[in-house]
């Protein structure tokens, strides 16, 4: 797609580099040597670069304007974005006339998104960290092995899988779910897993079996980490 999109703003009069580097840093050294107006980057690379929410503020820093390129749509993931500096987002299906537009208004200093839906965004950053500060506090409660009993639950395991597992009774893994019911302020099993499963940071890791059924491949892992152009 990278080179797609460097030959086809080529043709449109735009100075194009794509970037293929290994590592954040050599992403950010390419930038200051090829001195892009504006950089196009997506939310997820390749492993070793990480990822571009991370990038934004040493781009920016190198006096481009960043855009995100990209398939992302959570809500929260774009207002980390406009929080870290990037002016706005393109997704990787917009026509090619559009991103041309976009550009041009970058280059002249407008905006790519308007100003209620950035200030509705970074608001709805502020309440989901909130809510996350609030989980947090409520998780702390829980005993290390409590959390452990949580995220076997998580896992679809059930009371009697548990106490196999970890190599205990029955009669011990049934009064640390109550333990977990009661600190968690919820009265079932299904409500206390649909509350850790939007939370699962918080609790231990997976091992073995489980943790292989809930491994995923990031989206566009294998992507080119940044296109920079600059006017021709």
């Amino acid at each position: 797609m990278a080179a797609g999109l460097q030959l086809a703003l080529s043709q449109r009069q735009w100075h194009v580099e794509t970037n293929n580097a290994a590592t954040a840093d050599d992403v950010v050294d390419h930038a200051q040597r090829f001195g892009p107006h504006c950089v196009l980057l997506d939310t997820h690379l390749r492993n070793g670069v990480g990822t571009g929410i991370d990038l934004i503020e040493p781009l920016k820093a190198t006096g481009a304007h960043v855009v995100m390129l990209t398939a992302e749509r959570r809500r929260t993931v774009l207002a980390e974005c406009l929080e870290a500096g990037a002016v706005g987002w393109i997704g990787v299906t917009t026509p090619l006339d559009e991103v041309d537009a976009a550009l041009g208004r970058v280059m002249s200093g407008e905006s790519i998104i308007g100003r209620t839906e950035r200030s509705q965004l970074l608001e709805h950053l502020r309440l989901e960290r909130a809510q996350s500060r609030r989980a947090q506090a409520i998780f702390e409660q829980l005993t290390h092995r409590e959390a452990l009993v949580l995220a076997a639950l998580t896992d679809g395991l059930s009371a009697d899988e548990i106490a196999r597992a970890h190599f205990v009774a029955l009669t011990t893994i049934r009064p640390q779910i109550r333990a977990v019911l009661q600190k968690l302020g919820v009265r079932s099993q299904l409500a206390a897993v649909a509350l850790a499963d939007t939370h699962r940071e918080l609790l231990p890791s997976e091992s073995g079996a489980a943790r292989d059924r809930r491994r995923l491949t990031p989206v566009g892992r294998n992507c080119t980490p940044a296109v920079t152009v600059r006017t021709a």
